[in-house]
């Protein structure tokens, strides 16, 4: 994959090891619902998931719309649409849902067609954030919200890991994202895209039982690809938390901003 596409091509194309660690990272639970809690969605709402990835949470919005609502999901990665369609399914949700394999970061639907539109984890990887963001207003009803959840990768923290360490495979690793500090730029470019209110909270609840050592072993793959790395440091990270892990001493905080704009 060319580096300067890498960003967005890694989603395109996943190896089963990444998919895998995807299921296990992305898992629905308690954690997840302080994430969402803020978009007030409601039974009968229309929902756009935008990235649903393996779809965990286009189930979860398909349970809190009701047999009256609908969820939209949408993603670039096929083996993401097949899953999402078949955990829904499962759930006896397909009725409610349809999922579209995106091809590129605009949306196939009309203006003022939904109430609610959810973006986990992916503002990070869109080629303009500025642009999605308008586009995201274009399709929401006014009166409605677009919740946006995402990461600022620069203040994530490990231990037993070096500062010094992570910072390396952080460095090696930023060509897998478009804008790494997302995070705290969301406020600002939801109030630069004309939404009319615009509400943000900070999560920063902990991981101690290793979930984010799946979010590592990526990391540490994509400063391989790119291959501007010290190998012996990317190891000594792996080596440092796989034991942690194991050992019950692993600790990690990624803070989660959540920006919900009103249209």
């Amino acid at each position: 994959m060319p580096q300067e596409t890498y960003y967005k091509d890694h989603w395109v194309e996943i190896e089963p090891d990444r998919l895998d660690r995807y299921e296990a990272q992305f898992a629905w639970g308690a954690r997840g619902n302080r994430l969402i809690d803020g978009a007030d969605i409601r039974v009968g709402h229309v929902v756009a998931d935008y990235g649903c990835g393996p779809g965990f949470l286009s189930v979860e919005l398909a349970r809190r719309v009701g047999p009256g609502g609908q969820v939209q999901a949408f993603d670039v990665n096929a083996d993401f649409v097949a899953r999402t369609e078949s955990k829904l399914a499962a759930e006896g949700f397909a009725p409610r849902s349809a999922v579209t394999h995106l091809q590129g970061d605009m949306l196939p639907l009309e203006d003022n067609s939904l109430d609610r539109l959810i973006i986990k984890n992916v503002m990070c990887y869109v080629d303009d954030p500025l642009a999605s963001l308008r586009e995201f207003r274009r399709v929401v009803k006014p009166g409605g919200k677009v919740h946006a959840i995402d990461s600022d990768f620069y203040m994530a923290a490990f231990d037993p890991i070096s500062p010094l360490d992570w910072r390396h495979v952080l460095d090696a690793a930023i060509h897998a994202f478009r804008t790494p500090e997302i995070g705290r730029r969301l406020y600002g470019l939801a109030l630069a895209a004309g939404y009319g209110e615009v509400a943000v909270e900070v999560i920063a609840g902990p991981d101690t039982t290793g979930r984010m050592f799946n979010f590592i072993q990526n990391m540490a793959g994509y400063a391989r690809e790119g291959g501007n790395h010290d190998e012996a440091i990317v190891q000594r990270v792996l080596v440092q938390s796989k034991r942690a892990v194991e050992d019950g001493t692993f600790f990690a905080v990624n803070p989660q901003f959540l920006v919900t704009a009103t249209v």
